[in-house]
Order: structure tokens, then sequence, then C-alpha cells
């Protein structure tokens, strides 16, 4: 027959062991919300090559599934410095701390003075930060009375690294919801979610030197390698779509440097390209900024234009340029003076680009030839 005794001691046990079940299944509902935010974070940075979105997006999901309340992103700049770009926390937390920056000094000075766990860095309280570290510690949480309770000065640090194994970044946490150090599972999706992350500034910084390599590529085919302006292949674009365009005036430039061959034959090819890249740059700070100015031959130079009024301003930036030009050029043979002969031509927008063309060269080979007259000796 059992006792009162036996049958309280068996309750106590059963009770015990459904706390215990709860427990773990609070663990596992808990781990199993962890991998449906990483999984969401995965699509992110998968979906899109902005890396403020991405990162933002880790660091949402780092404070859904570790049980911290704060999350920075730190992601190493082109100067070699590192810049907080992301934060999920208060309104004063995201003050206090995006966009500032940090040394790679400053890191390894801060990671020699930590504790490692696992592929985490953990840096006791105990420990002086680096005078020039930026951080932000709360007002807020308590003291811990016991070793594993958070201080308010803790820190945890997930490095971002790239396929390479250098360093990109840096994912750090403060606040957890507990008050207590993380244990294995929190530390372990902490870093997953440095993983992702760190993939996500990889392929960030893949997409930024992909784009930079065909914005050169772009520049290369529709630029003057020498003087860096237009070339006809832009010219021609830029023409095209004025010819689409029903309304508005257009006006076309035409500009051929005088005594240049002189400037060839006296100091050399190098002078001339001096003399060259000088005069566009003159040239080109006279041109207003929805106009093109492009180099259409070794010495001849093209202005399109466009509005109301084009005749009178064409006339007006000829006299600013002759007016730009009549400085001698400085070389490495000397100074070197040339003039020019302008002509243009103006009509609507609609107007076929090649007539204005050849009538502001026509224009242009007039006003050389009166040029000639005066000096009959320039070739």
């Amino acid at each position: 027959m059992t006792s009162n005794e036996d049958l309280s001691s068996q309750l106590s046990e059963a009770l015990a062991e459904l706390d215990g079940l709860r427990s773990l299944h609070s663990d596992a509902l808990a781990q199993l919300d962890g991998l449906r935010t990483l999984h969401e974070v995965s699509k992110a940075v998968h979906a899109s090559l902005d890396l403020t979105a991405t990162m933002d997006a880790v660091v949402h999901g780092v404070t859904r599934a570790s049980g911290f309340e704060v999350a920075v992103v730190n992601v190493l700049q082109p100067g070699g410095d590192f810049a907080v770009v992301s934060v999920e926390g208060t309104e004063e937390i995201r003050g206090s701390l995006l966009g500032t920056t940090t040394t790679t000094a400053n890191w390894d000075e801060l990671f020699a003075k930590a504790e490692l766990w696992g592929a985490l860095y953990f840096v006791d309280h105990n420990n002086d930060m680096p005078d020039a570290m930026i951080t932000w510690t709360s007002d807020t949480l308590p003291v811990p009375g016991d070793p594993g309770g958070w201080h308010p000065e803790d820190m945890l640090f997930a490095p971002l690294t790239s396929p390479m194994g250098e360093l990109v970044g840096i994912l750090s946490v403060d606040l957890p919801r507990d008050g207590r150090r993380p244990g294995p599972v929190q530390r372990e999706m902490l870093e997953l979610f440095a993983q992702h992350a760190s993939m996500a500034v990889h392929h960030a910084k893949l997409h930024h030197e992909l784009a930079e390599s065909r914005a050169r590529l772009h520049h290369a085919a529709t630029h003057d390698p020498l003087t860096g302006l237009a070339n006809r292949t832009l010219l021609r674009a830029f023409t095209d779509e004025l010819a689409g365009r029903s309304e508005g005036e257009v006006g076309v430039m035409v500009i051929d440097l005088d005594d240049f061959k002189s400037v060839n034959d006296v100091g050399g090819h190098d002078a001339g390209d001096e003399v060259l890249r000088t005069v566009a740059g003159r040239m080109a700070a006279l041109v207003r900024p929805t106009d093109l100015l492009a180099r259409t031959g070794g010495d001849e130079f093209v202005i399109v234009a466009t509005g109301e009024g084009v005749d009178g301003m064409l006339r007006d930036t000829a006299e600013r340029i002759h007016l730009a030009l009549a400085d001698p050029v400085q070389t490495r043979s000397g100074p070197c003076k040339v003039g020019a002969s302008i002509g243009h031509a103006y009509g609507e927008c609609c107007t076929d680009f090649a007539q204005l063309a050849s009538a502001a060269d026509a224009d242009m080979y007039r006003t050389k030839q009166r040029h000639r007259a005066k000096r009959p000796w320039v070739a």
C-alpha cells in the first residue's frame, strides 16, 4: 500500500519532469524561431546587393533570435577604418553609434584582451577600453551579483570574415533580455548570423567592384582618354536623344584650334597633349551642365547646347572661349599660345543634327579663312 508521502514524492518528481519537458519545449521553439529568422536573413542576403538594407535585416534578425536587444554592425571602409553601418536598438543608441568609425588598431587592441568563445570574442568589463573606441553603455542594466550575469560594460563581438579569411566587419551585441551571459545555443546562433553578414559584405563588395568596373568601361567607351571630354560615341547618343524632343532649340558650335600644328612642331607631342588638356579644361568650365562638350578630332571640339535663346548663348560662349584661350599654356617645353576658329549654327531640336553640324563646320572654316587672311603665314 502506497503512503501519502510516497504519492507526494512521486507527484513532485512528475511535476519536475513536466517542468523540464516544458523547458525543453520552450528551448526548442526558441531555436526553431531562431532558425526561421536566420532563413529570412539568408533570403535577404541573396535577394539584395544593397549593403545597408542587408545589414539592417541582419541586426534585426540577431535581436529576434539571439536574445539581445541591441545589435551593431561595423564594416571595413576603403580607407582602412571600420564604420557603423547598421544599428538595431533605441533611437538613442542609433544616434550615438550610427556612422561612427573606429581604427583597425583599436579593434586589434580590443580583441587582444578578449576571451575566445568559439568564433566569438568576449571582453569582460574589467578590461580597459582603447581610448579612441566609441561605445555605448546602458545606464539601466543592473550590475549582476553573480559571475553568470551580464555586466553593463561586458562586450561580445562576432568577426565578419571574407572567403579569404580577411576581417571585413564586426557584429556586436548588448543588453541580453534575461540579463545573463549567452549560453551555447545563443553563441552558435550569433556565429551563424555573423556568417550570413560576412556573406552579405562579400556580395556587396563584389557588386560594388563590378559596378565600378562597368562604369570605368562605359566611361572609356564614351570619353576621350586624353582630355576626359565626351567622344563621338557620347556625342551621337546625346544628339540622338535631342532628336526625339518636339520642342526647344538646339545649337552646335565647332571649335578648331589655330596655330596648334606649330605647338607639336616646336614642343613635340607631349607639349601638344598638355595644350589640349589645358584648353579642354578651360572650355569645360564655360559649358553649362545641360550642354555637351566633345573632342571630335585632334584639335577639334564640338559644343551642343539646348534651350531658349541658343543663338545668343553660343555667341557669348564663343567670346568667352576666345578670352579663355588668350592666356598662354605653360608646358614643360615652355609657354605655348593657341587661338581658336569658331563657327556655330542653331535650329529646332527636331532639326537634323548632321545639317546643323555641317553648317557650323562651314561657319568655322569661314572664320579660319579670315584668320589666315590676317596672318598669311599661318598654316
